[in-house]
């Protein structure tokens, strides 16, 4: 009698156990859900006008155009936002800054060099738009840091 109802307790133990994982598994799920459809819902308008230029076309050459597109407008952000800067930051301070720019503008140089040479291995034309999206990747990221700095300013 003692087996069985030990035998039963572990069976109700791991019961319980795998329904507090699915629950937690669930909820996470859901908690992910709404975090992308936040961040889908609040793009960049950078980001939309790329997607919007990329939604019209399936042809790669189109969807590199609008990635082009989308690293001249990430690039104008930049100069904007080093402009500001120059505004506000003391003479020595955007001395500062100018060298990290242009030690940013070194690494994107180099890392532009790789991504050549990554997608020179690969075969088909979507490794075209992969190359681009990195690009564009790196000037948002530059864009968004520099957006921070004058953020952190203004408060």
């Amino acid at each position: 009698m003692k087996i069985i109802i030990a035998g039963l307790f572990i069976v109700l133990a791991g019961v319980t156990t795998i329904s507090s994982c699915n629950a937690f598994e669930i909820n996470n799920y859901t908690n992910n859900q709404h975090n992308q459809n936040a961040a889908i819902e609040t793009l960049d308008p950078i980001d939309k006008i790329e997607q919007d230029c990329i939604s019209k076309t399936a042809d790669t050459q189109e969807i590199n155009k609008c990635s082009k597109k989308a690293q001249q407008l990430w690039k104008k952000d930049i100069n904007k936002n080093l402009a500001e800067l120059n505004k506000i930051l003391s003479a020595e301070d955007y001395k500062k800054l100018q060298l990290s720019q242009t030690s940013w503008e070194n690494y994107v140089d180099k890392e532009y060099e790789f991504i050549n040479s990554l997608t020179y291995y690969t075969q088909g034309t979507m490794y075209l738009n992969t190359r681009e999206g990195w690009r564009t990747e790196i000037l948002k990221q530059r864009a968004f840091i520099l957006r921070e700095y004058l953020n952190t300013l203004k408060k």
